[in-house]
């Protein structure tokens, strides 16, 4: 710090520290979550099943080939229920493949 400059804010807990940062922080982690989820639980499929995105609870999955969308199709709620394991409060609501 220079002579005359205003000192920077500190944080005196972590707590002040997660009330700044709480909402980016919660998505980001979510979503680092859930790809980590994602690859652990689907394996070998994933050259398949391609996430794409996830919004208001809905994850989009793209599938590149017909036979595995007929096993994605049939293994939805499964997943779903897999990955919501993974939440404090399950997130996951359906799976559209795209």
């Amino acid at each position: 710090m220079k002579l005359g400059q205003p000192s920077k804010p500190q944080w005196r807990s972590s707590q002040e520290l997660k009330n700044k940062f709480n909402p980016l922080a919660i998505k980001l982690n979510r979503l680092l979550i859930l790809e980590y989820a994602w690859d652990q639980l689907v394996g070998n499929k994933g050259r398949f099943w391609v996430l794409k995105a996830v919004k208001q609870g809905t994850l989009y999955v793209e599938v590149k080939a017909s036979v595995a969308k007929n096993e994605l199709t049939a293994r939805k709620q499964g997943l779903i229920r897999e990955l919501n394991k993974h939440f404090q409060t399950p997130w996951i609501k359906r799976i559209e493949i795209i």
